[in-house]
């Protein structure tokens, strides 16, 4: 379930997790380079970057080979 109200959009894992997506899209990110980068880039804790790259797993809007994160096919 994703809150609707009384959330910071900066830090709801929908928001940070479009942003992943975009930095995935523009450049071809390890896991580490994901964490560190978007992490400082977007001001929020690591734990907000995990969170969002679960839900964006849970969604199936990504896949990870143990390295390397990519964007599945709509």
């Amino acid at each position: 379930m994703i809150p609707k109200r009384g959330c910071d959009p900066e830090i709801n894992v929908v928001s940070i997790g479009a942003r992943i997506l975009k930095k995935i899209t523009e450049h071809n990110l390890t896991i580490d380079d994901i964490l560190i980068v978007c992490s400082s880039e977007l001001k929020v804790s690591i734990d907000h970057i995990i969170l969002s790259l679960d839900w964006l797993f849970s969604i199936k809007a990504i896949s990870f080979n143990g390295n390397e994160v990519f964007i599945n096919e709509a």
